[in-house]
Order: C-alpha cells, then sequence, then structure tokens
C-alpha cells in the first residue's frame, strides 16, 4: 500500500510522524475533520481520488467544499475532475457556484458543459420559486 503526505501528497513510509520532503506533522494532519480530508483529497495526485473526493463532497452536500470545488471546475486540466467538480456543486445547491456553473456550461468540453448545466438546472429546481424570480428581476 502506499502513503502520501497529506499536505504534500508526496510519498511517505507508514511509519512517518514527519514528511521528509514538505517536514508537514502527518499524524496532526491526520486529525483533521473528515470534511477537511475530502477537501485535501480534491488536490491528490492520483485522478480517480480526486474525483472520488468530490463525489463524496457532494453526497455529503458539504458547503465547506463550494469554493474548493470552484477553483476546480474553472482551472482542472482533467474533464473527469471537472465533471465531478460541476456535478458535486449542483447537488450542494449553493447559489455561489452559479456563475462558475455557467461559465462551464457554455465553454470546455462536451462532459463538462453537460454537467454543468445539469448542475445549474438541480440548483433552480431547489431554490423557491420567488427567489427565482427575485433574481430575474
Amino acid at each position: 500500500m502506499t502513503f502520501f503526505c497529506p499536505a504534500c501528497w508526496s510519498e511517505i513510509e507508514p511509519s512517518d510522524s514527519r514528511c521528509p520532503k514538505c517536514d508537514a506533522d502527518v499524524r496532526a494532519l491526520g486529525a483533521q475533520s473528515f470534511s477537511e480530508k475530502l477537501r485535501a483529497a480534491l488536490r491528490h495526485p492520483e485522478p480517480q481520488t480526486a474525483v472520488r473526493a468530490a463525489w463524496i463532497l457532494g453526497e455529503r452536500r458539504d458547503a465547506s467544499a463550494v469554493g474548493d470545488l470552484i477553483r476546480i471546475l474553472e482551472r482542472a486540466r482533467d474533464s473527469f475532475l471537472a465533471e465531478a467538480a460541476a456535478e458535486a456543486l449542483g447537488k450542494i445547491g449553493d447559489l455561489t457556484a452559479m456563475p462558475a456553473l455557467q461559465r462551464a456550461a457554455s465553454g470546455g468540453t462536451v462532459r463538462v458543459r453537460n454537467a454543468s448545466k445539469t448542475a445549474i438546472a438541480r440548483i433552480h429546481e431547489g431554490q423557491p420559486q420567488q427567489s427565482l424570480r427575485e433574481k430575474e428581476s
């Protein structure tokens, strides 16, 4: 099994208490909340780990991850990760994600555009009609 430093994602030995590369206290970082660990995993070098973290954050409706997911949607070169970020943002339903989702819905790969359009629709469905009318006015 491969172990990674939760701060810099360098490979470490299971017995390391400090990362040999960045000197982070690996044991202290291990005490982070589950949400913090998932948000850190969005930067994991193994692509499927980051995609899985985005999916879990969306399933948990973790609003603390909205900023991280928006950054991924706007900057990720991996379309699978950007797609997962858009899907998670749609599940979380935070209106602050709308500008980034709207930009992604009009550019980028087909999978990211489609996921962004679906997320926008999902967010709109979750909002009271009065709020939508106020936003459109």
